[in-house]
């Protein structure tokens, strides 16, 4: 997501709003996503497009800066929201059919080179679109922690978000505590924004920076993406996507 800009998820019936990691459902449903855009003191931002992961048609904010957007499936979805003279948002959350989204957006200062750093913004916000569209697509078969399950647990360590997973279980405390599949008790292969990691301590990586987290308890449902002629994929994957 932009820094300067905020996404924020406000009625989610999702079993992850209690803090659980929920596998994406096999056949998803299709919702309307509605939303507001406005900006950093809270009015309305109109004419915004919205783009939504899985559906062709874009759709804008009106004048109250609300918008709906139909035929959404339920699961992880990303979208972005962007408008000349702002910069732009984009995010990945999970979706229920009926939820609504606050869409924040800052202006760019007139004092700054407008057309740079718009130019600048818009590339990073299609590089984190195609970045977020990729980890949607690998997260069909596997099961999921977002950002937003990530902070409701308040984990310590990234070890204590597998800790309740199905198919892994955590050996050990702290720092050092390291993962293993339940199946023969060998270690996951581990991806890190699609970088096979043999040997890397999960724990090196903070939860505060980790945008979401991807597993897979065997071979079944594992994409081409996290799939590594080094990496046993029998003893589970583990991919985590960072900000």
């Amino acid at each position: 997501m932009n820094a300067f800009s905020r996404v924020t998820l406000t009625v989610s019936i999702f079993a992850a709003a209690a803090g659980v990691a929920a596998p994406l459902p096999a056949a998803a449903q299709v919702g309307v996503l509605v939303g507001r855009v406005v900006d950093e003191a809270g009015s309305p931002v109109p004419g915004a497009e919205v783009r939504v992961g899985g559906v062709d048609a874009t759709a804008q904010s009106d004048n109250d800066g609300w918008f709906r957007v139909r035929g959404v499936r339920t699961g992880l979805f990303y979208f972005g929201v962007r408008r000349v003279g702002y910069r732009p948002a984009s995010d990945m959350l999970r979706f229920s059919g009926n939820d609504t989204v606050d869409v924040m957006l800052e202006r760019i200062s007139p004092e700054l080179d407008t057309v740079k750093v718009q130019a600048r913004a818009d590339a990073q916000y299609e590089r984190d679109l195609r970045r977020y569209e990729f980890a949607v697509d690998a997260a069909r078969f596997g099961i999921v922690i977002t950002e937003d399950d990530i902070a409701r647990r308040r984990p310590v360590y990234t070890t204590d978000l597998i800790q309740n997973l199905a198919g892994f279980r955590v050996i050990g405390n702290g720092p050092r505590a390291r993962v293993q599949g339940t199946r023969s008790g060998c270690t996951p292969a581990l991806f890190i924004d699609g970088m096979y990691t043999p040997g890397y301590n999960i724990n090196d990586i903070s939860p505060d920076f980790i945008k979401l987290v991807i597993a897979y308890r065997g071979l079944a449902g594992v994409p081409p993406q996290y799939q590594n002629l080094r990496a046993d994929s029998s003893c589970g994957t583990i991919a985590i996507i960072t900000m």
